[in-house]
């Protein structure tokens, strides 16, 4: 053992006459592992949060949106063909999106009424596994389903969109929260109400329709569980007086951050009027303010290291007062100014790597039970209401913890330059003249 790192960790041991010292040390220590493990932790729980909120969003928009600057599309089967054989693409369909109104015997409500294809829906959306969550939570049953056989069970659901139901009516599939505030339940009749309809002798009235409710979904999020209503394409298309045209394709692509400039790419292939929207110009807002309240809070966090690490200045200053006489001793045995500035810069290194080391393991400890332990997570509610979440999704990427113990050490070792400095130039003559 070299004898700068021996001397450095003989100075952070406790002796009788300097428990204080040595005391101060453990608080700087400390002081680390907290600002360490609480960065950790919020950037876990944020990066979780971002990606539980995408997934959702993407679980009811697609990736790309392939539109026309004409209106409505009326051969969307070829640029449905042509964007399903573009490389990259995983699944294409089109859709009809209007606003309307739907009503029950109990109440009314404005909703978004998208026409949608059942055999090719579930390949751009998440519809199928929604439609799952909302038959799944319906029966309250104690065993939890997976994903793929919740999936399987709102493809079933999914295809009644094609068949006729008992009552004569078109099918219609709603969210949860809207089936609460209209009061309806699967089979019950509702009417979906256009403000576009036919001209009369007294101008141009609503088109009012009867359709059966034949499932209800839930995706988890009630901006749009309160919204939507999903109806199949042909009914969209005679409710909207469409026929034979869509309002677009939605496209699902293999990597979602690839999307834009496959949207690019797709723009040019398919040449005027068509142009595309990706899920980034969608949500670009949400997602920046997202992004920037991460770093707004990485950064005050880190503030706690920042402190920790004035604690190392002040306890290295208090080491280079106490030990004048020992670094005097030491320059007159023939320690260079270079190995003093080494027994305190590793006295200091010590504090910042054990804290760091600590700090990261407790961060990772406690992000890996939030996510893995349903006990945990479920510590703090979340109410469904203001939050589209209803525990802390934690979201472990070992970039920050890397990152956040790399900054850490860096900071650590820059608290221990100067008292370090000013231990390297003391003058053993005048340490030792009164001794």
């Amino acid at each position: 053992m070299k004898y700068e790192f021996f001397i450095g960790l003989r100075y952070l041991s406790s002796r009788r006459k300097q428990k204080f010292t040595s005391i101060i040390g453990i608080i700087s220590i400390l002081g680390v592992i907290i600002g360490v493990m609480a960065l950790n932790v919020v950037l876990g729980v944020m990066g979780g949060f971002e990606e539980e909120l995408r997934e959702k969003i993407l679980g009811v928009s697609s990736h790309l949106v392939v539109l026309s600057y004409d209106g409505p599309m009326k051969d969307f089967a070829e640029i449905k063909q042509d964007v399903v054989d573009f490389p990259g693409v995983v699944g294409a369909s089109p859709f009809i999106y209007g606003q309307g109104m739907i009503s029950s015997e109990r109440n009314v409500s404005g909703s978004v009424i998208r026409g949608i294809d059942p055999n090719t829906a579930g390949k751009v959306t998440s519809i199928e596994q929604a439609i799952g969550n909302g038959i799944s939570r319906k029966k309250e049953s104690g065993k939890k389903l997976s994903d793929e056989e919740l999936r399987v069970i709102g493809k079933e659901v999914l295809m009644k969109l094609n068949a006729e139901t008992e009552s004569g009516k078109p099918p219609v599939l709603i969210g949860k929260e809207l089936a609460a505030n209209l009061g309806v339940i699967e089979g019950d009749l509702v009417s979906l109400v256009s403000p576009f309809g036919k001209l009369g002798p007294f101008g141009q009235t609503a088109k009012v329709k009867k359709y059966e409710v034949i499932g209800i979904f839930d995706y988890g999020m009630i901006e749009y569980d309160s919204s939507i209503s999903y109806v199949n394409l042909d009914d969209a298309m005679d409710f909207f007086d469409m026929q034979g045209q869509v309002s677009g394709v939605e496209v699902k692509v293999a990597d979602i951050y690839n999307a834009k400039k496959m949207g690019i790419e797709l723009s040019s292939i398919l040449g005027f009027p068509y142009y595309t929207r990706n899920w980034e110009e969608v949500n670009v807002r949400l997602f920046k303010a997202l992004r920037l309240e991460r770093i707004a809070v990485a950064i005050i966090l880190g503030l706690i290291i920042l402190v920790a690490a004035l604690n190392i200045v002040s306890t290295l200053t208090m080491v280079v007062m106490e030990k004048g006489k020992d670094i005097a001793i030491l320059r007159a045995m023939g320690a260079t100014r270079s190995g003093i500035l080494k027994i305190f810069m590793t006295e200091g290194m010590i504090i910042g790597i054990v804290g760091t080391l600590l700090g990261t393991a407790l961060g990772y400890g406690i992000c890996y039970m939030l996510k893995t332990s349903d006990t945990v997570r479920r510590l703090i509610p979340f109410d469904n209401n203001v939050y589209p979440i209803s525990d802390f999704p934690v979201k472990i990427e070992p970039f920050y913890f890397v990152t956040v113990a790399v900054l850490s050490i860096l900071i650590c070792f820059a608290a221990t330059l100067y008292p370090s400095f000013q231990a390297s130039r003391k003058d053993p003559i005048e340490a030792l003249r009164y001794e």
